[in-house]
């Protein structure tokens, strides 16, 4: 009985070791595929690319992605969507603490679900928005109980060739570019007009809060110009 209990004991360190291995490796492995869709992303100049290219970045991101609805030269809205997901098991139940042993240990072991996104439309054969975006789901521990979803961070940024259209208004802090917060994240939109060195701060993405053992509670770790301009807005509000 000793021995049999010992194998036992074994078999499920063993199958527990493999699952955290190939967890680890799945996140990993989105990690690596958001790195290289970011590339992709960042290559897709906003009035200058054009229909060619998008073609190319559908035909290598087909098996993530789709488009909403007919997708032509003339008019197509394109998204990449590469996730990991946690079994139901392994991620929690909002509002319902004594089931949350589980993915307690589980974030312990720093894994999560995981999401990179990304899209651009398509407009009379030239590219006039392209977008990407990162989020993980917080530690179990940080959740609000009386919630009924799953809570994440996120973060996203998109370059939009109708930037002033949409945004007529003055802007107090920048004319080309913005940032709209909101709980546990925030949404960056800019302009082909704003400077080189910014844009492509603002599409700085880090992949860090997809892989790391320590979970991040912060949108602002995934994109750091983000978060510097959203403590510019809040340092604003608070000198009004």
């Amino acid at each position: 009985m000793l021995r049999w209990s010992r194998q036992l004991c074994l078999a499920i360190l063993f199958l527990l070791c493999a699952a955290w291995v190939s967890g680890e490796g799945y996140l990993w492995l989105l990690r690596w595929r958001g790195e290289k869709l970011l590339t992709d992303v960042r290559l897709l100049q906003v009035d200058r690319s054009g229909w060619q290219d998008a073609q190319g970045l559908m035909a290598k991101w087909g098996h993530w992605g789709a488009s909403s609805a007919s997708c032509t030269a003339e008019a197509c809205t394109y998204r990449i969507d590469l996730i990991q997901a946690l079994p139901e098991s392994m991620v929690g139940s909002p509002g319902n603490s004594a089931k949350n042993w589980l993915p307690k240990m589980v974030g312990h072991l720093g894994l999560r679900s995981a999401a990179a996104r990304a899209g651009f439309t398509v407009e009379h054969g030239a590219v006039t928005t392209k977008w990407f975006g990162e989020q993980v789901t917080l530690p179990v521990q940080d959740w609000d109980r009386s919630a009924n979803y799953v809570p994440y961070i996120s973060a996203s940024s998109a370059e939009d060739a109708k930037y002033q259209e949409h945004f007529p208004e003055w802007h107090p802090l920048h004319t080309d570019r913005r940032v709209e917060p909101y709980p546990n994240g925030m949404n960056v939109i800019f302009s082909p007009q704003e400077e080189a060195s910014e844009r492509a701060l603002l599409m700085d993405f880090r992949f860090s809060c997809i892989t790391r053992l320590r979970p991040c509670r912060d949108a602002g770790e995934f994109l750091p110009e983000g978060a510097k301009m959203v403590q510019e807005l809040q340092h604003l509000a608070g000198t009004r």
